[in-house]
């Protein structure tokens, strides 16, 4: 007797299909009110506009601010530097870390690692020598968790860097929520050509960060996917159906954003923690892959027991 093999779900699609379904809602509710509107002399499509300008104003200033903590990494190569992935800056206690995917410290092999001086941009400077900690099994279920211990008195490119610390990293390890008072911000720095420019001249790295806002997806979608929900967390991420400005726009390829940081931010106060570190994007089922910060500060706290 053969086993029968359950079909797997096109989740993406009923995501997909669901979210347009509720932009023709939000649509045709505008196009009802519009006539009241009008006669009490209110110009709701300019009001609608307004807050779509506010939304996308909190979202560049959030990118802005978080921009201090998340970095992007390279290495020297060939015809330049090659952005490697990307790393969140932590303090715990009174001691500095950098958490990032141990793949991206796995590529770095016998090379230097680069970071730019400052957070929009500026010269490439070497890390400081500083211990590696991986937890990296290279199976698709695999905790992916890289820890960098840096010199407190030896910084390099971090030195004007913000340090996440306190209520700013989820100590806790609180459950997702996929209510509407809030969402998840992914932020990172994709390896794409596109996204870096490089003043030879001034020895200048001009990088641009990708970042975007979704929610977790339902517990089914772990099952098919093999994903531990207590180790991990799955995002949309369909990237057909990314809209800036009304449009539809192509984002570039997600290489380069592992290692970047996923907070679950308040829509009220535009404040929130560090809830996981970017691990994959698996393109197929429109998802992105973090591995929860627990995992990390777990690594940090067995690494101060040991006095690193």
């Amino acid at each position: 007797m053969t086993e029968r093999v359950s079909k797997r779900i096109d989740f993406a699609k009923k995501r997909r299909a669901q979210g347009r379904s509720l932009t023709n809602a939000v649509r045709k509710l505008v196009q009802l009110i519009q006539p009241l509107a009008q006669q009490h002399g209110i110009d709701l499509q300019a009001r609608l506009n307004e807050a779509s300008a506010r939304k996308s104003e909190q979202r560049r200033l959030l990118a802005e601010r978080l921009q201090e903590s998340v970095v992007p990494l390279f290495i020297g190569g060939s015809h330049g530097p090659d952005r490697i992935g990307s790393c969140v800056l932590v303090r715990f206690d009174s001691d500095l870390f950098a958490f990032t995917a141990a793949h991206v410290i796995l590529e770095v092999a016998s090379a230097r690692l680069l970071a730019p001086s400052e957070c929009k941009g500026g010269k490439l400077l070497p890390l400081p020598r500083c211990a590696a900690h991986l937890i990296s099994s290279g199976s698709h279920n695999d905790l992916d968790v890289g820890v960098l211990v840096l010199p407190a008195r030896q910084l390099g490119p971090f030195q004007q860097r913000v340090f996440l610390a306190g209520t700013e990293i989820d100590q806790n390890d609180r459950p997702d929520d996929q209510g509407l008072a809030s969402f998840y911000f992914v932020l990172g720095y994709s390896a794409s050509r596109t996204q870096m420019k490089v003043s030879r001249a001034e020895r200048h790295i001009h990088q641009q960060s990708f970042h975007c806002s979704t929610n977790p997806v339902d517990a089914a979608e772990y099952l098919q996917e093999g994903i531990s929900q207590a180790d991990h967390v799955l995002l949309d991420f369909d990237h057909k159906e990314i809209v800036i400005g009304g449009r539809r726009v192509n984002p570039p390829k997600l290489q380069g954003v592992s290692g970047g940081g996923i907070f679950h931010i308040s829509r009220q106060t535009s404040q929130g923690p560090l809830v996981a570190i970017a691990t994959q994007n698996r393109r197929n089922s429109r998802l992105i892959v973090g591995t929860r910060i627990k995992h990390f500060l777990a690594m940090v706290r067995e690494l101060k027991a040991r006095q690193f």
